[in-house]
């Protein structure tokens, strides 16, 4: 009895354990600026797409070409959508904000939806450049320095 206590014991013990590498803070990405609390369209967004490696995010485009990343929550999952999103206020205009919803062609069958958690500037101008293409900088700045 007493091996079985501790068994379980030690089993409760590993199972609250954390990952310290999960807690580690994540650098911030560049192209996201500052938050709004809704963004307005004249009728319809004009385009979307999702974002690379973020499943619970995409950017939406309006007419005059503005991007906003909308930071979500659910389960719906932009990756899988395929053609169109929609969207869905609480209120009576055309703007989006905090806590409207995002359905995708993907999950319309299932019912599936996600909350907008957040709303931001993106700014797709300011992305990182690859590592090695940093290299390559100063590599050619070092041979003009000759």
């Amino acid at each position: 009895m007493l091996k079985l206590l501790s068994l379980f014991s030690l089993l409760l013990l590993s199972a609250c354990a954390t990952n310290t590498a999960d807690q580690a803070p994540q650098k911030p990405d560049p192209r996201q600026g500052e938050e709004v609390t809704q963004i307005c369209f004249n009728r319809t967004m004009d385009s979307w797409s999702p974002i690379e490696g973020e499943n619970k995010a995409l950017v939406v485009f309006d007419r005059r070409k503005e991007q906003y990343k909308l930071d979500l929550i659910g389960t719906c999952d932009p990756d899988f959508a395929m053609l169109r999103i929609a969207t869905i206020s609480r209120g009576a205009s055309n703007c989006l904000s905090k806590g409207d919803k995002v359905i995708t062609d993907a999950d319309m069958d299932r019912h599936d939806n996600c909350t907008i958690m957040g709303i931001y500037k993106w700014h797709p101008e300011k992305a990182e450049k690859p590592a090695e293409d940093k290299s390559t900088e100063k590599d050619e700045s070092a041979d003009s320095n000759k």
